[in-house]
């Protein structure tokens, strides 16, 4: 239980708070510091950049120095570039605290999946797993109600504190030390591997549609009030928190349907927001369906990812996060190029479309 709730809260801090509060502060965030469509997609990109790095070298810290260091690195990491973010006064300043901030989720995710691996009893791991990602549904609903009340570099500095009071439970809970693993190179360049890497860059793509833009095409296109967009944000990572159970579900239906409901819920509010112009109020249950399906789609991804290397777990989890983040680099550039020369229909249109491919793909 200790483990598993120190992982929920580094969650909620490396991805709700460090990562996807982005999305919901940037118009914010461009009436201050003002930047083209184009350049939004950039300094989206920035964070999954630093995503990609980051998870690749997670595993190879996990199996030298153990679980605690990095995700220990992961707290320090968000706090320094939500700090960064709070003082920036360019788009240079914002890529660079976006990009340090990005650090923090990819080195969170493959250690708690090998602390886990470590400390739980494998009949367990699926519950545990899919519960700590589940904590990105928490920070984003924490993160609505500071930037609604808080000027948005006030409420960077209150992240960058409690992303500090995450130290605590890392250094009391989290395995030290290197354990001795087998190594798996063969493992992770296996048919079903490369499959799941292929769905992860996919998906990745896809969620970057609402992570990176959802917020601005409903402010721009639209015409919907902020006090509307931040509930919607907020009912966004309620839903998601629903990710705690894929486990659960996965028992009765089955783990090849849960990742289909993922994606068709993933691809329902991008479908709405392409073709709407004027506020519906399908729009709250179209993004209950994203939050709660980006969380579960990732969750089977980290639960099959940890499977298909059971030896080194952090190497397969690091695996499938990295091919998640490159989809979303390349998604959150391809889109915002879409986006300013095309329009939001378009974009928007072509990205749901993903979904719909990937349905014919299972992550065996």
């Amino acid at each position: 239980m200790k483990l598993g709730m120190t992982g929920f809260a580094l969650i909620a801090v490396s991805y709700g708070l460090a990562r996807f509060s982005w999305g919901l502060m940037m118009p914010a965030v461009a009436q201050d510091i003002p930047f083209s469509p184009r350049l939004a997609g950039i300094l989206s990109a920035c964070s999954f950049a630093a995503y990609c790095l980051s998870i690749s070298a997670a595993a190879t810290l996990n199996q030298r120095y153990g679980p605690r260091f990095p995700s220990a690195v992961s707290a320090l990491s968000a706090a320094l570039g939500l700090s960064l973010l709070a003082t920036a006064a360019s788009p240079v300043m914002l890529g660079v605290g976006l990009f340090t901030a990005g650090i923090s989720a990819g080195f969170s995710s493959p250690s708690l999946a090998a602390a886990v691996s470590r400390c739980v009893s494998a009949s367990r791991q699926t519950q545990v797993n899919t519960l700590i990602n589940a904590g990105t549904g928490a920070g984003i609903i924490l993160s609505v109600p500071l930037l609604s009340f808080l000027p948005w570099r006030i409420a960077c500095l209150v992240f960058a504190v409690i992303a500090l009071l995450c130290l605590w439970p890392v250094q009391r809970y989290l395995p030290r030390g290197a354990q001795p693993q087998a190594e798996e190179r063969a493992t992770l360049l296996s048919r079903a591997v490369v499959r799941l890497a292929l769905i992860a860059l996919l998906s990745g793509m896809m969620s970057s549609a609402w992570w990176s833009f959802g917020p601005q095409v409903l402010r721009q296109q639209m015409a919907v009030a902020d006090p509307l967009i931040s509930m919607l944000w907020c009912v966004c990572g309620a839903a998601g928190i629903l990710g705690a159970f894929t486990g659960p579900v996965a028992r009765y239906i089955g783990m090849h349907q849960v990742y289909r409901l993922a994606l068709v819920f993933m691809a329902a509010p991008l479908l709405l927001m392409a073709f709407s112009h004027v506020f519906s109020w399908w729009l709250i249950p179209a993004v209950a369906l994203c939050g709660a399906g980006y969380i579960t789609l990732s969750g089977v991804l980290l639960v099959s990812g940890a499977e298909a290397s059971p030896a080194t777990p952090a190497s397969g989890v690091g695996m499938v996060f990295f091919m998640l983040a490159a989809g979303q680099v390349a998604g959150a550039v391809i889109l915002g190029l879409i986006y300013a020369q095309a329009g939001v229909a378009l974009a928007f249109g072509l990205f749901a479309l993903l979904g719909l491919v990937l349905l014919f793909f299972t992550p065996d």
